[in-house]
């Protein structure tokens, strides 16, 4: 298991800017952040540029922008329980 955070982001759309401005004050650059629902709307840059490790399911990438989809993972359900299966910890922001 990883020492390291993974954040599940499933906020709706009204709570997005509060969310994206707690989430660098809380984790950390190789913490792994998984983008669910609405949240996939809006991801901004600086989440972009300072998290490496960010995610987006298969069967909800069609509500990312075209620009955000080659700076993250897109990964099956299967995949997603394996990850989570990785933490010791994780932190649902909504």
């Amino acid at each position: 298991m990883q020492k390291h955070t993974l954040f599940l982001v499933q906020a709706p759309y009204a709570n997005l800017d509060k969310i994206w401005n707690e989430l660098p004050l809380m984790a950390q650059p190789n913490d792994s952040i998984v983008v669910m629902g609405e949240a996939l709307l809006h991801i901004p840059e600086n989440i972009l540029a300072t998290f490496s490790h960010i995610y987006c399911l298969s069967n909800e990438q069609n509500l990312l922008n075209d620009s955000v989809k080659d700076r993250m993972s897109i990964i099956e359900y299967s995949q997603f329980a394996d990850l989570v299966l990785q933490f010791e910890r994780s932190i649902s922001l909504k």
